[in-house]
């Protein structure tokens, strides 16, 4: 690979390839450091389409990036990072049912914009107030209320490309490219029931998401760009659905004895139908809570919360929290937005805090922090995960999306050390093994990255994996795409 003459990209002037801005864009919210060839802040899909003219012919790498939230790399590269963020963020329509927003957009912002008509888009990560849309579309995010309102790629109605060659692109479910054209007919020549090789469970963003292009008889081919981290386009704007915001809102915080008895009670509390389950293993990340017990570092916390637009929602909570109190310590119930917003403040700060916090040189490591079982058998993984833990001493920060069966789990680990290199891909290699047994994900909501790629193999079969690789030629036929994400 040459190194790019940026003087050779004449009329575009948000290109920089000074130390400075190069060593800001090594690192993201991973541990990873990539330090890329330049960064470029485009204006339009016509300057990217001309970045990617010039990358091409010079086989290049083209990564797009957002807020850099990414926790596995997905925003780092030796090639050139394109910057959505200061100029392409734009919120370019809102109507009834739909938004179409530039790449760039924050989600809060756009959250802020939404509520002003009644509207919202579900999806909410927990770093809605930086994160990006295309970021968003990228690792295919959720966040807590994706157990009642399901993750980004439910929602993407079209999208707008330019590929790695500079060619202009688009998909919606009627109208679509000659490359996705291609892709299409690839698909229907396998023969083969494609959701037979896909795990199962509700949220995935490992691989590329082609069993959510063919559903209910409806093809949606704008899908195959939603979790592809960039590695088959450059995304310029997207037309997203929205939905009323519902007018009643509901949370019941319960307090288990231990993180297990949370999980034993997951199926049962699904049968009411809950928008979002959230686990909180209280002895890691929510010291001192208000409404427990202080002296009991195993409580386990879980926060219930439901929708509604009338008066029977007071019904199902009375119901539900019958039906809990046997069983179970019920902390808190809040039925106004005030106290729903508190509570779940209060969530997003202890998380927050335990991410930053360390044991001495040891920090939480990333690489098994995202999988996802069917939540009937979480109780049974859970158990599983502990004693590997266990196994390797191991202390640990665990919180998740308990109705999806979606585990955020880090091990606290020396990220400097080669010992702790080696046991972090030991235990990624059992966990991810017992995960392909029970058809699981070894991803629910933050992508494969530069960290996991290496294991969506395992996870898929050399047979699939064999057909994403085919599926990343089609689209990017030198490999210029966010290179080393999601096939290597």
């Amino acid at each position: 690979m040459v190194e790019p003459d940026i003087s050779e990209l004449t009329g575009i002037s948000n290109i920089f390839d000074d130390d400075w801005t190069r060593t800001i864009y090594s690192v993201d919210a991973s541990h990873c450091c990539v330090k890329p060839m330049a960064v470029d802040f485009p204006s339009d899909k016509y300057e990217i389409q001309e970045i990617c003219n010039y990358a091409y012919c010079r086989d290049i790498p083209i990564t797009c990036r957002g807020a850099g939230t990414g926790l596995l790399g997905q925003s780092l590269s030796n090639g050139i990072i394109l910057d959505f963020t200061k100029k392409m963020n734009k919120i370019l329509d809102i109507g009834n049912n739909y938004v179409i927003a530039q790449p760039g957009v924050v989600k809060a912002v756009l959250d802020k914009e939404l509520a002003k008509k009644g509207k919202f888009l579900p999806p909410d990560p927990a770093s809605s107030n930086y994160c990006t849309i295309g970021g968003m579309l990228s690792n295919n995010s959720s966040g807590p209320h994706g157990l009642g309102y399901g993750s980004i790629i439910n929602y993407v109605q079209n999208v707008e490309v330019v590929y790695g060659s500079g060619m202009l692109g688009y998909a919606d479910c009627n109208e679509y490219d000659e490359k996705v054209s291609k892709m299409l007919r690839f698909i229907s020549s396998l023969n083969v029931d494609l959701k037979s090789y896909y795990p199962n469970v509700n949220k995935n963003s490992s691989g590329y998401r082609l069993d959510a292009i063919f559903e209910k008889n409806k093809i949606n081919p704008q899908k195959i760009f939603i979790a592809s981290e960039g590695s088959l386009a450059v995304v310029t704007s997207s037309r997203v659905s929205i939905l009323d915001i519902p007018e009643k809102k509901c949370l019941v915080i319960l307090r288990f004895e231990n993180i297990l008895d949370a999980a034993m009670a997951v199926p049962s509390i699904l049968e009411h139908k809950p928008v979002a389950m959230e686990l909180l293993d209280r002895g890691s990340i929510l010291e001192g809570w208000s409404g427990g017990d202080s002296g009991d570092s195993n409580a386990c916390i879980m926060f219930v919360e439901f929708y509604g637009n009338d008066n029977s929602i007071y019904d199902k909570i009375s119901n539900f929290e019958n039906a809990m109190r046997d069983k179970v310590k019920i902390l808190e119930s809040g039925y106004d937005q005030k106290s729903v917003d508190r509570a779940w403040n209060e969530r997003r700060n202890s998380l927050n805090s335990a991410m930053k916090k360390g044991m001495g040189s040891r920090k939480p490591a990333g690489i098994i922090e995202d999988t996802v079982v069917h939540p009937d058998i979480l109780y049974y993984y859970l158990i599983f995960l502990l004693k590997a833990l266990a196994k390797y001493n191991l202390d640990y920060v665990v919180y998740g999306h308990a109705g999806n069966g979606n585990l955020h789990l880090r091990p606290f680990m020396d990220l400097n050390s080669s010992r702790s290199n080696s046991l972090m891909h030991v235990l990624a290699s059992e966990v991810f093994n017992y995960i392909t047994k029970v058809r699981g994900s070894i991803s629910g909501e933050h992508g494969d990255g530069i960290i996991r790629t290496k294991f969506v193999p395992l996870m898929y079969g050399g047979t699939m994996y064999d057909v994403f690789k085919q599926i990343k030629f089609i689209f990017d036929d030198k490999k210029i795409m966010n290179p080393g994400k999601k096939v290597l």
